[in-house]
C-alpha cells in the first residue's frame, strides 16, 4: 500500500521526466507513419425464436435458438462462443454453473462473470455475488439459458424484433504497426490514428513497476477516410530515460497496447541525474555523476550525497531497484522491482553501494524518508530522483 501511496504523491513530481505533453511537439517523428491506429468493430448476431436460422454479421452461422419464457427472453450461453464475442464459456458439472470469459476488446464492465443454475445471484471470478439479481438461470436440452438483458454486463446490447432476437457488440481495437523503436534523442515524436467518433487516445509513461502517468498530444488531422472509416490523426511527444521507455497508447473507449523507445547513449556526462519536483529543494547527489551508468556485472555501484534541508522525520532513504523485462507478469513490456535498499541519513549526508549481478536495464529510484502525512496509513514517503544502470 505504502508504495502505491507513493506513486500517488509522486505522480505530479513525474512531471518533471519531461513527459511532453506542453511542448512544442518536433517537426519530424523518429517512429516513420503511424505508430498505431485505433478503431471499432462492429458485430451484429440475430437469430429466432422459431429456431429458423440465424446470421453472424450477416452471414448465416449454426446457433441454438433463443426461448421464450414468462415474457421474458433467454438465450443460450454457448451461443456466446458461437458468435465470438467470448473467449470462452465453460460448464461445471458440480457446482451446476456456466464460467463466462469475454474477450478484452469488448472493453465490458465485467469481463469474467459465473451464471449458476437456479440462483439469482450472479457471481464474479472470485465467488462474490455482483449485488443485482436476474431471473434465475435454467437448463433445457443440455443448454444453460440466462435472461438476455444479463449479456448487458459483458457489453452486449440485445433487443428484439419480429420475433427475432438481436445481438450488438463491438471490438475496440488498437493496432500496433510499430512495437519498437530507438533514437539517440532525449525525446521521441510519433503520431497514431484514431477513429474519429471514439474517445481521444492518450500516451501513459511508466513510472516503474506498475505505476503509469498519463499524457494528452496534439491532434494534428482531421477526417482521413480510410478502411472504410474515419480517422483523427494525433501526435504525441515523449521525454525519455536512457535505455528502454515502455509508453501506454490508451483510450477510455479502447482498452491499451505499449510501445517501447530505446534510449541510446553516447556520452553519458550529458546526463544529469533526474531530481524530481519533490526532491529539488531536497537532494543533491556526489554520486552517481550522471543519470547514466555502465556497470559490469557485480560491480559496485557508489551512491552517496546530502540532503539540502533539515527535518527530524528524515532518517533514511530507499532505494528502489527495477529492471527492465520486455515482456513482465501480465505479458506487456515495464519494469518490475527486484530488490530495494535503505541508506541511512547521518548529519545530513548519506552514503552506501549496490551491484547488480544481472545483465540488463534497471531504473535507479531513491525514494523520501516517510515525512508526508497520510490519514489512512500515517506518514509516507515520495520519489525524490532516479538515473538509469545498464549492466552488459
Amino acid at each position: 500500500m505504502k508504495k502505491w501511496l507513493g506513486l500517488m504523491i509522486s505522480a505530479a513530481a513525474a512531471l518533471s521526466l519531461g513527459t511532453g505533453a506542453f511542448a512544442a511537439p518536433a517537426s519530424g517523428s523518429d517512429a516513420n507513419d503511424d505508430v498505431a491506429k485505433m478503431y471499432r468493430v462492429n458485430h451484429e448476431m440475430k437469430f429466432d425464436l422459431q429456431g429458423k436460422g440465424a446470421s453472424l454479421d450477416g452471414k448465416a452461422i449454426p446457433a441454438d435458438k433463443p426461448i421464450l419464457k414468462g415474457g421474458r427472453v433467454y438465450v443460450p450461453l454457448r451461443t456466446l462462443r458461437q458468435s465470438g464475442a467470448a473467449d470462452s464459456v465453460t460448464w461445471n458439472a458440480a457446482k451446476r454453473e456456466v464460467n463466462v470469459t469475454v474477450h478484452p476488446e469488448l472493453m465490458p464492465q465485467l469481463y469474467q462473470l459465473t451464471f449458476r443454475i437456479g440462483s439469482e445471484d450472479v457471481y464474479l471470478p472470485d465467488g462474490s455475488p455482483i449485488g443485482t439479481r436476474i431471473p434465475a438461470p435454467f437448463l433445457a436440452s443440455g443448454k444453460a439459458y440466462v435472461p438476455a438483458f444479463a449479456l448487458s454486463w459483458l457489453r452486449i446490447a440485445v433487443s428484439t424484433a419480429k420475433d427475432q432476437v438481436i445481438w450488438k457488440w463491438s471490438d475496440k481495437v488498437i493496432e500496433v504497426a510499430k512495437p519498437e523503436w530507438v533514437t539517440d534523442q532525449d525525446s521521441t515524436t510519433f503520431t497514431m490514428l484514431y477513429q474519429k467518433d471514439m474517445n481521444t487516445p492518450q500516451y501513459m509513461v511508466s513510472l516503474g513497476s506498475g505505476g503509469w502517468l498519463g499524457e494528452t498530444g496534439q491532434v494534428i488531422e482531421k477526417d482521413i477516410s480510410m478502411d472504410g472509416r474515419h480517422y483523427n490523426r494525433i501526435r504525441f511527444t515523449a521525454n525519455l530515460r536512457p535505455g528502454p521507455n515502455p509508453l501506454m497508447l490508451t483510450a477510455i473507449s479502447a482498452g491499451s497496447k505499449i510501445v517501447t523507445v530505446k534510449r541510446n547513449v553516447a556520452d553519458a556526462s550529458k546526463v544529469p541525474v533526474t531530481i524530481l519536483v519533490d526532491g529539488k529543494q531536497n537532494i543533491a547527489f556526489s554520486q552517481p555523476r550522471y543519470g547514466y551508468v555502465e556497470a559490469s556485472p557485480g560491480q559496485n555501484i557508489d551512491i552517496s550525497g546530502d540532503i539540502l534541508q533539515y527535518n527530524d522525520l528524515y532518517d533514511k532513504l530507499t532505494v528502489q531497484v527495477e529492471r527492465f523485462q520486455p515482456s513482465s507478469r501480465d505479458g506487456s513490456p515495464d519494469y518490475e522491482q527486484v530488490k530495494s535498499f535503505e541508506l541511512p541519513i547521518r548529519n545530513q549526508s548519506f552514503a552506501g553501494s549496490f551491484f547488480l549481478k544481472d545483465p540488463g536495464s534497471y531504473l535507479i529510484s531513491v525514494l523520501s524518508p516517510a515525512y508526508i502525512p497520510f490519514i489512512e496509513d500515517g506518514p509516507t514517503w515520495t520519489q525524490w530522483a532516479e538515473f538509469m544502470v545498464e549492466v552488459e
